[in-house]
């Protein structure tokens, strides 16, 4: 596969890191790698070298990564994380408070600890495999509002739903919202295949939260971009998931 990437916004970018699977770079002075870069999300443990490669056909020094952001715990989005802390660029990883367990290793099998309304019948069943990628040492907490250590216009939005500690970050300067997981672009927009949620119960408020915020760009884990009346698209949304809420979820 190519390596595919494109540009969100000045100093914001796509990397497709594997079919329909993105990672995004962010710029801490809005072009270029002189004061560092935040990179969120990682793909599969297998994804680091394309990663790597694609930084530099941006035109920029993968060793001026200083950050690594997960959106949450899947493999898919944390895979490669721990090999970048060993890189030269020895970046800091960051991740929402309540997936730490599942990042540092202390809880390798998260979907046993959710709630039993959090995790369909499937999703419960597949606990053994739908499990985090290699630990990462020291992992550091992002709590809801707090801003991007080297990316000062991203701002963290608690967005559990899809994994319990999952976050967006918003970047209201640019218009852009790095959505993770919590929508997917893959043929049609929705909220993901439910088994791979362990989150249910929460998501309904955070799809209506996440539309209240101000973007034009819509940039979630998985699928193209949503530039095409994503703010409606997301709220049309969360009105669906709110009506299938259960009452116990209310």
């Amino acid at each position: 596969m190519d390596n595919y990437t494109s540009r969100l916004a000045d100093g914001v970018w796509r990397i497709e890191v594997g079919p329909f699977t993105n990672a995004y770079l962010i710029a801490a002075d809005g072009h270029s790698d002189r004061d560092g870069l935040t990179l969120v999300d990682t793909g599969v443990r297998r994804s680091g070298p394309r990663l790597v490669r694609s930084v530099r056909l941006l035109g920029l020094d993968p060793r001026r990564i200083t950050d690594v952001a997960l959106t949450h715990w899947h493999t898919d989005h944390m895979g490669s994380a721990a090999r970048f802390t060993m890189s030269s660029a020895t970046p800091e990883v960051l991740v929402g408070r309540r997936d730490l367990p599942a990042v540092n290793g202390t809880q390798p099998r998260p979907y046993d600890a959710a709630a039993a309304a959090d995790v369909t019948w499937l999703g419960r069943r597949l606990a053994a495999v739908i499990t985090p990628g290699p630990a990462v040492a020291s992992p550091q907490p992002l709590d809801d509002g707090d801003v991007l250590p080297r990316a000062p216009r991203a701002v963290v939005v608690d967005s559990p739903g899809h994994t319990l500690g999952h976050i967006s970050l918003h970047l209201p300067d640019d218009g852009v919202l790095l959505a993770g997981d919590v929508v997917s672009s893959v043929g049609t927009f929705t909220r993901g295949f439910g088994f791979t949620r362990c989150a249910l119960t929460h998501e309904a408020r955070t799809l209506e939260r996440l539309s209240r915020l101000e973007f034009d760009v819509l940039a979630p884990g998985h699928g193209p971009p949503v530039v095409k009346g994503a703010q409606s698209r997301l709220a049309r949304l969360a009105q669906r998931a709110a009506a299938a809420r259960p009452p116990s979820a209310a």
